[in-house]
């Protein structure tokens, strides 16, 4: 994304006033947000990856508030990418809107095969997320079971069942 990318970005949420099914906002103006698992884990989840921007906060009317420290805050970003499996490599764009810094941090999507991206401190049970709307919602069984059988080429239609006969 280049910085004017973002700056159009930012206006648009707040015009709107709304987050969506690509992007996530973060206040981040005390400090970066301790907990980002499900919002890197449903946006890797999904083709289309997402977007999170910092610096504006939703809970003030999508006011632009700005974020502590750039360089920190790239770095806390970057070590809980780092606690995902399989890792996520997120791309920063920064920008100064109004005397504010803003960054964005875009999560690229995985290929089908490497998913469910996951948090590695609650394992893929407990740490897999998708994107529905402008929300992150644990995954399903049966959504986790769909990336494993898709991964192990499973085809629960075509398995013998050991206790059928064609007898009728």
């Amino acid at each position: 994304m280049q910085t004017k990318e973002l700056e159009e970005l930012v206006r648009t949420i707040r015009r709107q006033k709304a987050e969506g099914q690509t992007v996530e906002v973060k206040a981040a103006h005390d400090g970066c947000p301790q907990r980002l698992y499900d919002t890197l884990s449903s946006f890797s989840n999904q083709d289309s990856g997402g977007t999170i921007v910092f610096g504006l906060d939703e809970r003030a009317d999508f006011s632009l508030v700005g974020v502590y420290d750039l360089q920190d805050l790239q770095k806390n970003v970057m070590e809980q990418c780092n606690q995902m499996e399989p890792p996520v490599r997120a791309v920063f764009t920064s920008a100064e809107i109004d005397g504010a810094a803003v960054c964005s941090a875009e999560i690229p999507g995985l290929d089908f095969s490497q998913r469910p991206c996951y948090y590695k401190g609650k394992g893929s049970t407990k740490g897999s997320y998708i994107r529905v709307g402008d929300g992150d919602l644990l995954m399903t069984d049966y959504e986790l079971y769909s990336f494993e059988a898709f991964r192990k080429h499973l085809h629960d239609d075509e398995r013998p069942v050991e206790r059928a006969s064609m007898d009728t």
